[in-house]
């Protein structure tokens, strides 16, 4: 067998399980097609719900950290973090250290959706709709 049968051989198997997981791109190629384009275009579709679910999750690290005295104007004073600042660190705080990342965690505001999410949601859309359209239009079987 030559590379170019195992690739084929492989696409085939990639397609087959594509058409198993989700019939109605088979039988409604266009609408799929559209709501994957739809998708590519705007992935918060996705995120939106996503970062619901990771919402207490988010608040109860959060929570934590308040507690222990990391807060948005920065450690706060007589606090457990301060305690741990000065015993450990002193005005050193090395650059990665678990106690920098709660620092920034803690001061920090609500942030945006990672782009690098919205990318990957965003490009394997487009990807499902090419395969879709290219289905439909019978550039493959």
């Amino acid at each position: 067998m030559t590379t170019q049968q195992i690739a084929l051989d492989h696409l085939s198997n990639v397609a087959a399980a594509l058409d198993a997981f989700c019939p109605p791109a088979r039988t409604h190629p266009y609408a799929t097609g559209a709501s994957l384009i739809v998708l590519s275009t705007f992935p918060a579709i996705i995120i939106g719900p996503l970062k619901l679910l990771a919402l207490p999750f988010k608040a109860l690290g959060k929570f934590v950290l308040y507690l222990l005295g990391f807060r948005r104007g920065g450690v706060e004073r007589e606090s457990f973090a301060s305690q741990y600042q000065s015993r450990y660190y002193g005005g050193h705080v090395p650059e990665h250290s678990p106690f920098a990342h709660f620092q920034s965690y803690g001061t920090e505001e609500d942030e945006q959706a990672g782009s690098w999410f919205a990318s990957i949601i965003s490009w394997s859309s487009l990807a499902g709709a090419g395969y879709v359209f290219g289905r439909a239009w019978g550039w493959w079987n």
